[in-house]
C-alpha cells in the first residue's frame, strides 16, 4: 500500500512538473491565454508566482506600487521558486521607484538558482531579464552583458530561443549607432526564421532594430519600411506588454518624419501614443511625446501649444540635461510673443481704424489725443519693458561673478591642499628621513657588541620607523602626481584600502587607455580619494565598486556602495576636505555633470561624467 502511494506521489510530481513546463513555455511566446489556462491546471500551492507574472504581462501596470510576495525559496517547486526571484526583479525593475541594480541581483539570482536546478529552460528567461535591463539603461555604458550574451547563445534549446538571441546580439553590439558592430549573420538568420515563424512581438522589436540600423546608413525608405513593418507587427499582439515598446517605436518614427518634414507622417504616429504612466519607462517615452508634439506645433505655426508641449517636456527631463534644450526652448518663446505681438497690434490697429472712422467727422482733437495716449502708453510700455531687460542682465552679471569667484576659491583651496600635501612629503623625506638614515648609520658603525639584544631591538625599531616614514611620505605624494597615471593610482588606493579588511573596494575600467593631462588626473583622483574616504567614515559599507569608462570625448566615473545611504539635504558641509559640495562645483567647472542618488537604508550611486 505504502508503494503504491509512493508511485501515485511521484507520478503527480512529474504531472506538475510538465505542466508548469508548459505554462512557461507559452508565457516566452507571450501566448498569455494560453498560459492562464495551463496554470489553472497547476496546483493551487504553486500557482501564486506565476500567475502574478502573467497579469503582470497581461496589464504591465506598476502604477499601484504593490510588490509580489517576497521570495522565500520553500516551494517544493522550482517554478515556483523561480518566478518568486523572477517577480522581484520585475518589480524593482518597472517601478516608478525602480532600483536597477537590485533587479540585476534579483535576475543573478534566479540565473544561479535554475543552474542550480539544472533547468535549462528557466536559465534562459532569466537571461533575457538580465539582457533587457542592459538593452534599456546600460546600453552605452559598458561592456558588462557580454558575458550573459555568451551564456544564452550557448543554451538557447530551440529555433525561439536561438531567434531571441540574435535579436540581443543585433541590438547590444549595435547599440543604435556603431554600424561597424552590426552582425549580418544575426541579420540573415532572423530574415529567415522569419519566413517560416510568425511571432509578433519579437519581429516587431528586430524589425524596429533595422529600422534604427538604416537610419545610421541614411537610408531612410528602408527606415520608414521596417518602423512600418514594426507597428504591424505590434497590431498583431492584444496584450498591455506591449505598451512601452509600442511608444518608442512611435517616438522613432516621429523623430524620422520630422527629419524629412512629413507633419502628416507626424501627427499620425503622435495620435497613436499611450501616455498612460503605468511604469517608470513610460515616463521617459511620455516626455518624447511632449516634445515631439512641441516640434509639431512649431511645424504648424501654433506656437503657444508649442510652448506649452515644450515646457511639459521639460518639466518631465533630469535637470542635469535640461541645458541642452534651452535654445529651442528660447526659440519656441521668442515665436510665441512674437506671434502675440502680431496679434495684439493686429487687433490694436483695426480698433484704432474703427475708432478714426467714427470719430473723423465728430471729434478730431479726440482722435488727436487718442493717438497721442496710444504712442505714450507703446513708449512707456518699452521703456519699463528694456529697464526689466537691463536689471535681468545686470543680475546675471553678478551671478557669474559669484560663481566664478566660488570656482576661484575652490581651485585655491585644492592647490593648497596639494602644496600642504608635497610640503609635509617633502620635510618627511628629506629632513626627518635623512636623520632617520644617518642615525641608523650611527648605529651600524658603532663599537658595541652587535650581539647585545637591546642594540638589535634598537636596530629593529629604528628601521621600522625609517620605513613608516618614508611609507608616509610617498602616501602624501601618491596618486597621479607620479607617472603611473590615473588608473592605476586608484587601483593602488583601493588595493591598500582593502587590504585593511575594512572594506572591499572593486575598480572596474573600460577603454582607459590613454592618459588624461595631469592636473584633470589630479583632481579626478583626489575627489574619488575624498569620496572613498566619506564611504569608509560614514556609510558603514563592505563594498565598494569603483566604474571608469572612457568613451571618445567623455569620461564616467560610477562609485557605488552597498552602505547605509543619506539624506543630502541633512549633510553637514565638511571643511577639512572637499566635501560632496566642493566636488560638485569642481565637476562644473570643468563642464561636467555630478549626480548623487542615495536611498537610507539601501546603498549610494555617485555618477561623475566630464569631457576630455
Amino acid at each position: 500500500m505504502k508503494t503504491t502511494a509512493f508511485i501515485f506521489f511521484i507520478l503527480v510530481s512529474v504531472s506538475f512538473y510538465g505542466q508548469e513546463r508548459e505554462a512557461v513555455d507559452f508565457l516566452r511566446r507571450y501566448e498569455l491565454d494560453a498560459a492562464q489556462s495551463m496554470i489553472l491546471q497547476i496546483e493551487t500551492d504553486f500557482q501564486a508566482p506565476l500567475l502574478w507574472q502573467l497579469n503582470m504581462l497581461y496589464k504591465f501596470d506598476f502604477s499601484s506600487g504593490v510588490s509580489p510576495p517576497q521570495s522565500n525559496l520553500t516551494s517544493t517547486s522550482v517554478y515556483s521558486n523561480f518566478y518568486q526571484l523572477v517577480n522581484e526583479g520585475d518589480f524593482l525593475f518597472y517601478s516608478m521607484e525602480g532600483e536597477n541594480l537590485k533587479a540585476l541581483e534579483k535576475y543573478q539570482e534566479a540565473l544561479q538558482y535554475a543552474e542550480k536546478n539544472d533547468n535549462v529552460q528557466l536559465a534562459c528567461e532569466a537571461l533575457k531579464k538580465i539582457l533587457t535591463l542592459h538593452r534599456i539603461y546600460y546600453l552605452y555604458d559598458n561592456q558588462t552583458y557580454t558575458q550573459y550574451l555568451e551564456k544564452y547563445g550557448s543554451l538557447a534549446y530551440d529555433d525561439f530561443e536561438m531567434a531571441n538571441y540574435h535579436y540581443y546580439n543585433l541590438i547590444l553590439n549595435f547599440k543604435n549607432y556603431y554600424t561597424d558592430q552590426w552582425k549580418l549573420a544575426s541579420q540573415e538568420w532572423l530574415d529567415t526564421y522569419f519566413k517560416t515563424h510568425k511571432e509578433p512581438y519579437l519581429m516587431a522589436r528586430v524589425y524596429n532594430v533595422y529600422a534604427s540600423y538604416y537610419e545610421e546608413l541614411e537610408q531612410y525608405d528602408k527606415t520608414n519600411v521596417y518602423i512600418e513593418k514594426a507597428a504591424t507587427a505590434y497590431d498583431k499582439v492584444p496584450y498591455k506588454f506591449k505598451r512601452t515598446r509600442v511608444n518608442q517605436l512611435l517616438a522613432f518614427g516621429a523623430r524620422i518624419a520630422a527629419s524629412q518634414n512629413k507633419t502628416d507622417a507626424m501627427a499620425r504616429y503622435l495620435a497613436d501614443f499611450d501616455t498612460t504612466l503605468a511604469n517608470k519607462t513610460d515616463l521617459q517615452f511620455k516626455s518624447l511625446y511632449h516634445y515631439y508634439s512641441s516640434v509639431l506645433d512649431t511645424f504648424q505655426g501654433d506656437y503657444k501649444s508649442a510652448y506649452h508641449n515644450y515646457y511639459k517636456y521639460e518639466v518631465s527631463q533630469d535637470s542635469s540635461r535640461r541645458y541642452r534644450y534651452d535654445n529651442l526652448l528660447n526659440d519656441l518663446e521668442v515665436k510665441y510673443q512674437t506671434a502675440e505681438k502680431e496679434k495684439q497690434l493686429l487687433v490694436e490697429k483695426q480698433r484704432a481704424t474703427a475708432n478714426r472712422n467714427a470719430l473723423i467727422a465728430a471729434l478730431l482733437l479726440l482722435l488727436v489725443g487718442g493717438v497721442v495716449s496710444v504712442l505714450l502708453q507703446k513708449n512707456t510700455a518699452k521703456k519699463r519693458q528694456l529697464a526689466e531687460q537691463e536689471a535681468l542682465l545686470k543680475q546675471e552679471r553678478v551671478d557669474n561673478l559669484l560663481k566664478q569667484q566660488e570656482l576661484l576659491s575652490i581651485d585655491a583651496m585644492i592647490s593648497g591642499q596639494e602644496k600642504e600635501r608635497q610640503r609635509v612629503a617633502n620635510e618627511l623625506h628629506d629632513d626627518l628621513g635623512s636623520l632617520m638614515a644617518t642615525i641608523k648609520l650611527h648605529f651600524d658603525n658603532s663599537k658595541i657588541s652587535k650581539k647585545d639584544p637591546a642594540l638589535k631591538n634598537a636596530q629593529k625599531l629604528l628601521e621600522e620607523a625609517y620605513q613608516k616614514i618614508r611609507g608616509m611620505a610617498h602616501t602624501k605624494n601618491s596618486g597621479v602626481m607620479s607617472d603611473q597615471g590615473l588608473l592605476p593610482a586608484i587601483k593602488k588606493m583601493a588595493q591598500v584600502i582593502t587590504e585593511t579588511n575594512a572594506l572591499e573596494v572593486t575598480v572596474e575600467n573600460f577603454g582607459m587607455g590613454d592618459r588624461l593631462e595631469n592636473s584633470l588626473e589630479l583632481n579626478l583622483f583626489r575627489m574619488v580619494q575624498e569620496l572613498l574616504a566619506n564611504a569608509i567614515k560614514h556609510a558603514q559599507a563592505s563594498k565598494v565598486v569603483i566604474q571608469l569608462t572612457q568613451h571618445k570625448d567623455s569620461l564616467n566615473i560610477i562609485i557605488e556602495d552597498n552602505g547605509k545611504g543619506f539624506d543630502r539635504s541633512k549633510v553637514v558641509t565638511n571643511d577639512t576636505g572637499m566635501g560632496l559640495t566642493t566636488i560638485e562645483k569642481r565637476i562644473e567647472h570643468l563642464e561636467g555633470s555630478f549626480t548623487v542618488d542615495s536611498i537610507l537604508g539601501k546603498g549610494t550611486s555617485i555618477l561623475i561624467d566630464i569631457p576630455v
